[in-house]
């Protein structure tokens, strides 16, 4: 399974199916995660951490530019030959290192080069894509010729289906997540709360800063504090050590938890009674799971915008751009005896794949072990 570290969903898919394999197939199934970037690709690339941050800056112009002007089976095309020229020898040398019964790419960069390396390096080994965009997904996602190309909504698929793939190799299966977040809903969110060392008589707001801590500005939280909200607030500012800094400094008119890079976002989520976050594929799927109602900050351009749409439509969360805004609806929900927050939730919940994960490794077991037609 083959990953990259540019923001936190491609790595938490892929944990998510592998831990799910193990626990169905035990020890039959042996899974290798390979962070493909890191591990194999030439200097800057390997450095995603670093460069995935810089490319969201400036409003996510340069992002915006980059993934309009190659969104397309015609206009990936080109990059995809610059791409190959520049990682084809740290591919190759990647199979040869994991030879595989499968192999399956959870990020967008590697699919149409992999497929046309494998049979070269590793005979009839066959390639599943698993998308990890929610709702809209950029070209460079479809490669026709995998075996399957597994993706979380209709939106996904038709995306696919426009993009040259048949219609008996695209699998709609939802976006896995952790099998976690499905079991934390048995416990009580008071228990959790107690657990969290979080006050159990006033709501709690958590917000999500994604993986490297972009999702959300030091102006947000300060509206959101400054609102009259009578609330505490959970802030997860991910792997942005100076933010966390900033905000541990400073001295709040409401109770304020500020946390890193966490392992257990299913708890938090569990002890939370809102939401906000930007419009990132997997912490809306493991909102949703939970039942938890979302306020949106922001979307990146491109592959994030559509999931506001998502989100909204159902009814499951709010769009809120500016910082004022997002401060008005938190203040709004979390008003005694407002019965939207219930609604958002009941309509969360409505929307959540669970069982995605099994689905997805339920898929992969068999193509591994040869038990599919090749259509």
């Amino acid at each position: 399974m083959l990953f990259s570290d540019t923001g936190g969903g491609h790595r938490s898919t892929a944990y998510a199916v592998a831990q799910t394999l193990r626990d169905l197939y035990g020890e039959r199934a042996q899974v290798e995660l390979v962070d493909a970037l890191a591990e194999y690709a030439p200097w800057p690339f390997n450095r995603p951490s670093d460069v995935y941050p810089q490319m969201l800056r400036l409003k996510g112009l340069v992002w915006r530019a980059g993934f309009h002007l190659s969104d397309g089976p015609r206009r990936v095309r080109l990059p995809a030959m610059g791409w190959e020229l520049l990682t084809s020898a740290a591919m190759r040398r990647l199979l040869r290192d994991h030879p595989a019964d499968l192999v399956v790419s959870c990020h967008a960069a590697f699919n149409h080069l992999l497929l046309r390396l494998l049979p070269k390096v590793d005979g009839n080994t066959p390639l599943v894509t698993l998308v990890t965009d929610l709702t809209a997904a950029h070209a460079f996602w479809f490669a026709p010729g995998v075996a399957r190309c597994l993706v979380p909504t209709e939106g996904t698929r038709q995306d696919a289906l426009i993009r040259g793939l048949s219609a008996e190799r695209v699998l709609e299966t939802g976006l896995p997540v952790r099998p976690c977040f499905a079991q934390v809903m048995r416990e009580n969110a008071v228990a959790v709360r107690r657990r969290l060392g979080l006050r159990t008589d006033l709501p709690v707001v958590l917000i999500v800063s994604g993986a490297e801590g972009m999702g959300s500005s030091y102006h947000l939280y300060k509206a959101i504090a400054n609102s009259g909200v009578r609330a505490q607030l959970v802030v997860i500012a991910g792997r942005n050590k100076r933010l966390r800094g900033k905000l541990t400094a400073e001295e709040w008119p409401l109770p304020v938890r500020v946390e890193g890079f966490v392992q257990n976002m299913h708890e938090w989520m569990r002890s939370a009674d809102l939401l906000v976050t930007r419009a990132s594929p997997t912490i809306i799927s493991e909102a949703m799971v939970v039942g938890l109602p979302m306020v949106l900050s922001g979307a990146l351009p491109g592959h994030e915008r559509p999931n506001v749409d998502y989100v909204t439509q159902s009814g499951a969360g709010l769009w809120t751009p500016k910082p004022g805004q997002v401060a008005a609806a938190v203040r709004e929900l979390l008003t005694p005896g407002n019965p939207d927050l219930a609604q958002m939730a009941a309509r969360a919940r409505a929307l959540a794949r669970p069982d995605a994960a099994r689905h997805v490794a339920d898929i992969l077991w068999s193509i591994a072990g040869g038990n599919w037609p090749e259509g």
